[in-house]
Order: C-alpha cells, then structure tokens, then sequence
C-alpha cells in the first residue's frame, strides 16, 4: 500500500533523509524535478517546440520548478519562468544561478527568467502552465500575488501540470484554501498527501503520480516521522486477507453472530448476515426478535436464525434475551450489533447490557452505535471493537460540533478516545486505531450513497473479524473490498442504479481477482 504523509511530516522525512542517510538537500531537489519532467514527458509527449511556462514561488516547491525549466530545455521547450519572488533557500537559489546562466548563454531564444509583476502583468500564452507556487507548508488562505497568480494559472486554455500538490490546496485536509490551481496532473514527492486524496483533493488535484525522488523506504518507518497512513491497494489487501486452513470446518473457519432487526427494517440484518457469510465466515446465526423471525429465516436459507423474546409493548426482553444468546455467544468469534434494530428505549438497553457482558471482537453500526453511550465505549471495548459511522452518527456520538475538513485528525482523535477501531464512512472511507497506522479507502464511488451500503459493510468487517483478522485489519479490507465491488458494479452499469445487495453478488468475483493477485505475487 502506498504511504500517506501530511505535510510536516513529509518535511520530517525529508530531514531525516538529509540528517540520517546523508542526501544532500540539492539531490532531493534534483530528483523532483526529473521525476516530474519524467512523468509531463510520459503523459504529454514530446514537447520540442511546445511553449512551457512555469510558475515559480519562493521556496523548495519553486525550486523543483526552476529544475523542472532546466530539464525541459534539453527536450526543446521553450520555455518561460514567471518567478514570485527572489529564491529563499540556498537550493533553489543555486538552481536560479543555473538557469540564470542558461537564459545568458541562450542563442535560441528558448529561455526567459523574469519577476512576475501582478499589478501589470498576464501570463503569457502557453501550451503548458507548471504549477511550482506553493507546496505542503500552505495552512492559510491564499492572498497577494500568488492568489492573484492562481487564479490567472486557472484562467489559462493550456495544460496545468502541478508540482507535489497544486498551489492553494491544503496538503492535510483536502480544502482549498481560497483559490487552488486546478491541475490535470500533480507529480507528488516522496509519499502521497492526504489533501490529494481527501474532500475536494481528487477533484483539484486531477491525475496523481506519485515520484520516487530517492528517500529510502525504511526511513517512512521512523518514530520521529509522526502518524503515517497508508491508501489501499489490491495486493496490499490480499497480503492481509486471511487464509482457511485445509482442514478447517464450519466453527474454526469463524462463527458470526448478528444481532440486528425490527418490524419494518428486516432487509440489513439480511444483507449484514448474508455479507459475513460471503466473506468467509464458516457460521452465521442472525438474532432477531420473535416477531420478524419467521420473514427473516425465509430469506436466509443457509443462515440459522435466532428469536429474541420482545415486550407486549415492542422491545426487546433484556433478561430473557440475554439468556438466550448466551449459547449462540460461546460459538461466536465475532458479534455484529446494530443493523435494523430499532429504537426502542428497551432495545437500546438490551445493546447496552450486551456489550458490557461479552469478551468478543465486536462490530457496531446503524442503531448500535445510537444505543451506546460514548462515555463508556473505552471501558468495555478493550481495542475490540469496530466502530463503522457514517458523519451523521459521528456528530452523534460525539455529541458536539466537529470540523469535517481534517477527517484524518478526528478518526484518530476518537479512536484513541474510544480505544477501539474507528471506520468514518465517506468518500473516501478512512479508519483509525489507537495502535496502528491510519488507512484511507482508495476504491469506491457514489454508488454506495444507497441505503443498506452501511449494512453489508458491517457484515464484511464482522464476517473478517471472525475469521481470526484483528480489528484493524478486518476493517481495512472490509472497506476496501466494499469500495472495490461497487466499483466492479459501476463499471458495468450506472452507479446511481445500484443496490446494496448488487454488492453482494459482487463479492465472489472481486475477491477471486484480489486473491489471484496474492497468488501471483
């Protein structure tokens, strides 16, 4: 999976690469450049001839940029470099020495340097504009003259090619901040920003190439990096699946119990009990109560179905309940509570006093997770438990108001508050664990925006769980595998026609083409 860092922490690894192995700091400057001439030359071709301005600020972005102007010469650009600002760092102050010397001893014609003047001057015509104003260390609202030059970058007809994350963009969060160049490529160094990937990042951001610029990997691991996350990939998804033993049968192969369903909400524990089965889960019961058993056993021919006692008032029987799961609970390797289960002041104790009684890698969704308190999550959860909001029961849970921009922050925030696993359900879906690094989703879309998408997740993460996954790592895959099969779906029909058990059906051949991946590396 490839390696996400913010900002200050990309800068860290960056020290650590200059400090610790010893790359001079013009190298690294170096290698950017080249690797994103590289990059321009493989999706754009040849550019002999081809006008090329490149927007330089002040800093370390500007001076990959002023690399990037050398580089193209040797291609036949022709090539015009609007800078900011005189260069603030002795790296690119040398690599403006470079091309100042160029532009002197140019008889073609082919190189222009000069100082970009906002109050009179436009950028001038160009087949391609290079975004080189400002890098990851932007956390405020663009002003002045690079606002001003962001905005003239987005007015031009040519191609916008953006330099580790285009001007304006924040590199935590994914929100522009005021203006941001809307680029068709953005050639990033050295690990992925979370703002490429998060929000209004894909949007913004266009095509992402991630460049190797020569930092050794094993340095990423370092204590003094911060908090790394890492975005999802097939083979790194099918290194962690996990794998039947030849002799396996029904109970080792993992038991799931579901806890779920209401009158008039019948369909999730469905779809929850039939995704964890799907998964792998050897064993799936779904409790219901008494009065949708008989529907629900009819539409799970492969799936026992268990009665929870209810009151002539509705709600579930807590006592009696609890009496009754208890055989169907020593079986179990994994409990998913909450899909479909109602409301119901007596129900919500029922969640409360089963959670508090149970020693089991839980997954919690839907009205779960309304009925636990938050204040009490960190004492019973022991880091086993699967929490799966989407924004709408995060606020809830949280119950105060939450800046949505840093979904990164407030995943890991609350999973350390909660000591367990933490699934923020969006676009993309993130997780969070107070003992692992954090995961951001690379596959799915909007067709999941459909009831029940939620359900079959949750099922997923259950039917991984007891198959022996720890919790992050269940969540991990679920997520991606949900993404990967609405994805699959999508590529077949329109998204917006899809249903949460077109998931399902999904399931077989996506994960076959995952663990053939495994197989084949």
């Amino acid at each position: 999976m490839q390696l996400v860092l913010a900002g200050s922490d990309q800068r860290k690894l960056d020290r650590l690469a200059m400090d610790e192995f010893g790359l001079p700091p013009f190298t690294l400057m170096e290698n950017a450049g080249c690797a994103a001439v590289a990059q321009i030359m493989a999706c754009y071709g040849p550019l002999e001839n081809r006008r090329v301005v490149i927007a330089c600020g002040k800093g370390n972005n500007g001076g990959d940029g002023l690399v990037v102007a050398r580089r193209l010469l040797t291609h036949g650009a022709r090539v015009k470099v609007l800078m900011l600002g005189p260069p603030t760092s002795p790296e690119a102050e040398l690599n403006y020495s470079l091309l100042k010397k160029l532009e002197t001893n140019d008889p073609n014609g082919c190189l222009a340097v000069s100082v970009w003047d906002s109050n009179s001057e436009s950028l001038p015509e160009a087949d391609m504009y290079v975004d080189a104003v400002l890098g990851t260390g932007l956390t405020r609202k663009l002003r002045g003259s690079a606002a001003i030059l962001v905005d003239q970058l987005n007015a031009a007809a040519g191609i916008k090619v953006s330099l580790d994350i285009p001007s304006g963009l924040c590199s935590d969060t994914g929100m522009p901040l005021g203006s941001a160049v809307q680029a068709d490529l953005t050639v990033t160094m050295g690990a992925l920003k979370p703002g490429l990937l998060l929000k209004d990042g894909p949007r913004i951001a266009g095509h992402v190439h991630l460049a190797d610029i020569g930092i050794p990997e094993h340095l990423a691991f370092a204590t003094a990096i911060g908090r790394r996350h890492w975005y999802t990939s097939d083979r790194g998804i099918s290194e962690i699946f996990p794998s039947r033993p030849a002799l396996a049968h029904k109970y080792s192969a993992g038991m799931v119990l579901v806890v779920g369903g209401s009158p008039g909400l019948t369909g999730a524990p469905i779809m929850a009990a039939t995704a964890a089965a799907r998964v792998g889960a050897g064993y799936v019961a779904c409790a219901v109560p008494m009065s949708v058993q008989p529907l629900i056993a009819s539409k799970l021919t492969e799936i026992a179905t268990v009665g929870l006692p209810e009151h002539n008032v509705g709600g579930l029987d807590i006592k009696a309940g609890l009496d009754v799961l208890q055989p169907w609970l020593a079986k179990a390797g994994a409990l998913l509570v909450g899909p479909g289960l109602g409301r119901h002041p007596d129900t919500q104790a029922f969640v409360r006093q089963l959670l508090a009684s149970v020693d089991l890698p839980v997954v919690i969704d839907a009205d779960g997770l309304r009925a636990v308190r938050a204040a009490q999550i960190a004492i019973h959860s022991r880091n086993r438990w699967i929490l799966t909001p989407h924004w709408g029961e995060f606020r809830s849970m949280v119950s105060q108001d939450i800046n949505q921009e840093d979904a990164l922050s407030l995943a890991h925030e609350w999973s350390r508050k909660w000591n367990s696993t933490l699934v923020l359900k969006g676009l993309p879906s993130t997780v969070a664990s107070p003992k692992h690094d954090g995961v951001i989703c690379s596959t799915g879309s909007n067709a999941l925006a459909t009831a029940g998408t939620g359900d079959v997740l949750a099922g997923l993460c259950a039917g991984l769980a007891a198959q022996g996954c720890g919790p992050m790592a269940a969540a991990t895959v679920a997520i991606h595998l949900g993404g990967a099969m609405a994805d699959a779906y999508s590529a077949r029909y329109p998204g917006l026609t899809m249903m949460a058990m077109d998931l399902i059906q999904e399931l077989p051949e996506v994960l076959g083409e995952l663990l053939r991946t495994r197989i084949s590396n």
